[in-house]
């Protein structure tokens, strides 16, 4: 009934939700940007890249019918996911940009470099799915095992959080997760405030690389599994 409005419904829950941990933690935490801001636009990015990854990684399964009827370069059927959920992602915008006209904040230069923070998005989402959908052939305790990371992934990103809010000693593990420097990257390119985190988003961006490499390449090996596993 609601149609569209299920998109961004899921992201304002949680921003009404995780906005009480701003009575735990101090403003500057967070680059002088307003907590409501700093956690929507991580929320609605996270929940991009969780489901691309989550949509790729079923594809072979839910498309199996295709697969077994029709020949095709088989890498399409991963690709489409992560295209298809920008949708989401580009719909999820309209409350952001409601909140930071409220706020009056404002992007900088550095909006331009949003669209190669969203490729690497992409990047990272095709590589982790083809590498999971690939798994999921052999054994389905790997769609289990990423459903775990993925909830894990919330609360290990600077999702809900600030970086400043991690000990120093514990800040060199947290950022080699890749998905870190992702999602700092894209608040970099909409707050002006917000420091751009070059070395950590080029971290990322290797990761992604290596794991798209990975990825497709086992699912590329997969492809003669695909009509017995299906």
């Amino acid at each position: 009934m609601l149609g569209f409005l299920w998109t961004f419904a899921r992201p304002l829950a949680m921003l009404a939700v995780f906005t009480l941990l701003k009575k735990l933690s101090r403003a500057d935490l967070f680059n002088t940007i307003p907590y409501g801001l700093y956690l929507y636009s991580g929320i609605i990015f996270w929940f991009y890249f969780i489901e691309a990854v989550t949509s790729t990684q079923r594809s072979i399964a839910s498309d199996a019918g295709l697969i077994k009827r029709i020949y095709y370069p088989r890498l399409i059927t991963p690709m489409v996911p992560v295209i298809a959920r920008l949708y989401g992602l580009l719909l999820s915008l309209i409350p952001l940009f409601i909140l930071m006209f409220y706020y009056h904040v404002y992007p900088g230069w550095r909006i331009l470099l949003l669209p190669v923070v969203i490729l690497q998005a992409m990047v990272l989402s095709l590589g982790l799915g083809t590498l999971f959908a690939a798994l999921s052939l052999v054994k389905k305790d790997y769609e289990n095992f990423l459903s775990l990371i993925i909830y894990i992934g919330i609360f290990i990103s600077p999702v809900i959080y600030a970086p400043a809010m991690i000990p120093q000693r514990a800040l060199f593990f947290y950022y080699m997760n890749p998905a870190a420097g992702m999602l700092l990257a894209f608040r970099s390119c909409w707050f002006t405030d917000f420091p751009f985190p070059f070395w950590q988003f080029l971290y990322s961006c290797i990761a992604s690389v290596l794991f798209l490499i990975i990825g497709t390449t086992m699912f590329r090996k997969a492809e003669m599994y695909f009509s017995d596993s299906l």
